[in-house]
C-alpha cells in the first residue's frame, strides 16, 4: 500500500519559515488576514502541482483535489514561502531562499514532462491527458530493392 498523500497547511508553511519572516509576514498590510493570503497560494500551488503531475499519462492524481505526494512537500513549501516572502514589501528573501525556490521549480518541471514520476496515491485515479503517441498506424518505408545480396549475381 502507498503513502497516503498529504495536504499543505498554513502550519506547514510557516514551520519552513523562520520567526523573523513570520513576523515580518504577519506585520504586512492587506485587505484580508494573513492566514487568508497563506491558503490561497497553497491552493493555487498544490492545483499547478497536480496539474504538472497530470501532465504526464502514466501518472495517477489522488482523488482529493488538495493532496499532493508526500516526496513532494518539502519542494512545493519552498516554492511557496518564496511566493510568500517576495509579497512582503521591502524585505529581501535572500540567495539560500532564492536559490530554493530555483531548484523546486526545476523538480516540478521534470515531474511536468514524466522524467521524475510521484508515487501513487492510496485513491489514486487516472489522468485525462491524452496519449502521447499520434493516433493511427505507424508508417515504415520498403527496404531497398537493389543491393548485391537481392540481385542473384546480376
Amino acid at each position: 500500500m502507498s503513502t497516503p498523500w498529504v495536504t499543505l497547511t498554513t502550519d506547514d508553511l510557516k514551520s519552513s519559515m523562520t520567526a523573523v519572516e513570520v513576523e515580518s509576514f504577519g506585520k504586512t498590510a492587506t485587505d484580508g488576514a494573513p492566514d487568508e493570503r497563506v491558503t490561497q497560494i497553497l491552493a493555487d500551488l498544490v492545483a499547478e502541482i497536480r496539474g504538472f503531475i497530470g501532465s504526464a499519462s502514466a501518472n495517477t492524481l489522488s482523488a482529493d483535489a488538495t493532496r499532493i505526494p508526500p516526496e513532494f512537500k518539502a519542494r512545493a513549501l519552498a516554492i511557496a514561502r518564496w511566493r510568500l516572502l517576495i509579497t512582503i514589501p521591502r524585505y529581501s528573501p535572500g540567495d539560500a531562499r532564492k536559490a530554493e525556490w530555483e531548484q523546486a521549480n526545476q523538480f516540478f518541471e521534470k515531474v511536468a514532462t514524466g522524467k521524475i514520476r510521484p508515487q501513487p496515491a492510496d485513491d489514486a485515479m487516472p489522468t485525462d491527458v491524452p496519449n502521447e503517441k499520434p493516433a493511427g498506424v505507424d508508417w515504415f518505408a520498403a527496404g531497398s530493392r537493389t543491393g548485391r545480396d537481392r540481385m542473384q549475381g546480376l
